[in-house]
């Protein structure tokens, strides 16, 4: 496969930008689907001929360079004016404005007043601006462009405007037009090679691949878009399942490794500690019924290989755990492997406290744990690694650290991944590897349906909790309107003592009219919350940092954590019982329902408050449902009507496949 830095404009330090977003190779960016499309055709491509500037919100126009001129405003924000005339008939006269904070050490409309100069031959240049249509009332109605393109020639291919325009999940210094360009470009250049039959195709009424890629990046309309996605979603399934069907083949050739009996001289005293932890807890009848399948299993001559799919908040955790100590109480070690090391070390803690105190009588010793992600020293991993391989480490806890070569274990016989759709099937089955043949448990708080549940894990059994634990209280949802809303119910909560989430789509600036994290941060722990101590965590700080800051969140330091997603997964703190959701409308239903997971861990009340905008028909449906049930189930369903099974994939909106066909 190519590597990215190869191609033009890339270079070594775009391609580390490149990196971050999992693009390695000209295929990962060809796979690195849009998040939307957006509708940018400008009226005159469509045929309209008056435009109702007052009807609509957005649009794209096509005009003549009529004058250009800067204004500086007192607060140091430069305005930049372009005066044009549409192209439509009769042409109307507008104004086209673009705002940024000047420097003083460079002109920051420079690259736009270059793009605005005259051709030397004096023939005439043309811009297409998308934009959104100014409330203030000027003599020439005015767009405030969010992006648009210089042309000499009406008949050139545009990339940015005036057509259905791919937008992207991007990390910072790659923009969307940078972005776009390259993937155009490539797309143009690099030759892609068909590997599904020509008889599958037709039967199945595809597209062909280069068809497909070029059509969900560029389509001309949206039917040639919906071909292009069906096309993608095929050829996502049928990988799936060639992979599927290779590690089941691999598996079933293999003698198990665990053989156990129930000597409860470590689960009767996990259960009796519950109790002392938790006043009057019992597992529920749900997990009751889990547990007993995974006992079967893992008492059978076969090798234990199920799904556990729970709701957040369910209580997998706690039936893990009793698994591995099924595990240890036997002899044998436990690998339990999380997609994140800030997930890793929730794990870690939690289940060091379980643990804590019980006797392995298999070695005359206490129940030891440890853990092993990427950040520690090489003197801490040294220790650990000898550790695991001379069997002095009952469970071992971390990240995909645990599928490198170097960690060897002395008797490991059940291994247990949580978030399972965050690894592949490949990975997976470097875990196996590591032994004869584990015992296998991996679980999932994506509540999928069960049908489409088998067809994305179809070597797996599959076993579901679904009911919470005695005492918990279902989670108050609301929604406001973002500008409006008075933080009345946050502030009551803080009076109790009790904690708050306050989460944002984005970390810094943004061309879009989003709040985002840093700016908030800095104004309402100086005003809203001055008279509480406040914390601010998100992707782009070191692992360290972070859970210094959940430490502080736990232990009563922090009271208020403003934050990205990175909560989204596993973050558990029972005293936090309120979390605010800001443009609520830009995240998934099932995000949206993974963050309101992180309130309602104890008996307390909890709240998630939705503060956004209805922007679309989407948004308004995703917003309803969650303000209708807190049921994960249900709310996986209704996702799937609103948005189809590919989302499941997370590679139709952006991201690559999680196989190549030269991986299976």
């Amino acid at each position: 496969m190519k590597n990215i830095k190869t191609l033009p404009t890339v270079g070594k330090k775009r391609a580390l930008y490149l990196n971050k977003l999992g693009i390695y190779t000209v295929e990962d960016l060809l796979y690195y689907l849009p998040r939307e499309i957006q509708d940018r055709r400008s009226f005159d491509s469509l045929g309209v001929q008056n435009i109702n500037f007052s009807s609509v919100e957005k649009l794209t126009i096509t005009g003549k360079i009529l004058a250009a001129d800067t204004i500086v405003t007192k607060n140091n924000l430069g305005i930049f004016k372009v005066v044009v005339e549409t192209l439509n008939k009769p042409s109307t006269i507008l104004t086209l404005v673009w705002y940024k904070k000047l420097n003083r050490k460079y002109d920051v409309f420079a690259t736009l007043k270059k793009q605005l100069q005259k051709n030397k031959d004096d023939t005439e240049k043309y811009i297409i601006a998308y934009g959104k249509v100014s409330d203030i009332k000027t003599r020439f109605p005015e767009i405030n462009v969010e992006d648009y393109e210089i042309i000499n020639n009406l008949s050139e291919d545009s990339i940015h405007t005036n057509r259905l325009v791919p937008l992207y999940s991007l990390t910072e210094n790659v923009t969307q037009q940078w972005f776009r360009e390259l993937v155009y470009n490539t797309i143009k250049t690099y030759p892609l090679q068909e590997y599904i039959p020509q008889k599958i195709l037709l039967k199945e009424k595809l597209v062909d691949l280069p068809t497909a890629i070029k059509n969900v990046h560029f389509p001309d309309t949206w039917q040639l878009y919906a071909e292009a996605k069906r096309r993608l979603v095929f050829e996502k399934f049928l990988l799936l399942q060639i992979a599927v069907n290779k590690v089941k083949r691999s598996i079933v050739t293999k003698p198990k490794v665990g053989k156990y009996e129930i000597k409860k001289t470590l689960l009767t005293p996990f259960k009796e500690k519950l109790k002392s932890l938790i006043p009057n807890f019992d597992f529920t009848k749900s997990q009751k019924k889990v547990i007993n399948e995974l006992f079967n299993d893992m008492l059978s001559t076969k090798p234990m290989n199920r799904l556990l799919i729970g709701d957040v908040g369910c209580g997998k955790t706690l039936v893990a755990v009793c698994c591995a100590l099924l595990a240890v109480e036997n002899g044998y070690q436990v690998a339990f492997m999380a997609p994140t090391e800030i997930l890793a070390e929730q794990h870690y803690y939690t289940i060091s406290n379980y643990v804590k105190g019980l006797y392995n009588y298999q070695k005359n010793c206490e129940v030891k744990i440890s853990l092993l992600v990427g950040k520690m020293s090489s003197k801490e991993k040294h220790k650990v690694l000898s550790q695991i391989s001379n069997g002095e480490v009952d469970i071992v806890v971390g990240t995909h650290t645990l599928i490198e070569e170097k960690v060897k274990f002395r008797n490991l016989s059940l291994v247990i991944i949580d978030e399972q759709h965050k690894f592949g099937v490949i990975q997976r089955k470097k875990l196996y590897e590591k032994s004869v043949l584990p015992d296998m448990l991996v679980m999932t708080a994506t509540p999928i349906p069960r049908s489409l549940a088998m067809t994305l894990y179809g070597e797996l059994d599959i076993s579901t909790i679904n009911e919470l634990p005695f005492g918990r209280k279902p989670v108050k949802t609301f929604y406001y309107d973002l500008d409006k809303y008075d933080w009345q119910l946050v502030l009551e909560r803080l009076e109790h003592k009790e904690k708050v989430y306050i989460v944002y789509p984005i970390i810094d600036e943004t061309k879009l009219e989003l709040k985002t994290l840093v700016e908030e941060y800095e104004k309402l722990s100086n005003t809203v919350f001055k008279n509480y101590s406040c914390g601010m965590m998100h992707g782009r700080m070191k692992s360290q940092q972070k859970e210094d800051i959940m430490k502080k969140f736990r232990d009563g330091e922090i009271q208020v954590l403003f934050s990205t997603t990175v909560i989204e997964v596993g973050i558990d703190v029972p005293d936090a019982t309120v979390i605010v959701i800001n443009h609520a409308e830009r995240f998934g239903l099932a995000q949206l329902h993974q963050l309101r997971g992180r309130v309602g861990r104890s008996e307390l009340q909890s709240y998630c408050i939705l503060l956004g905008k209805k922007t679309t028909q989407e948004a308004e449906e995703r917003i309803k449902t969650m303000l209708e049930t807190n049921n994960g189930f249900e709310i996986a369903n209704k996702d799937l009507l609103i948005r189809g099974p590919g989302h499941i994939f997370g590679t139709l909106q952006h991201g690559k496949t999680e196989f190549t066909f030269e991986e299976v």
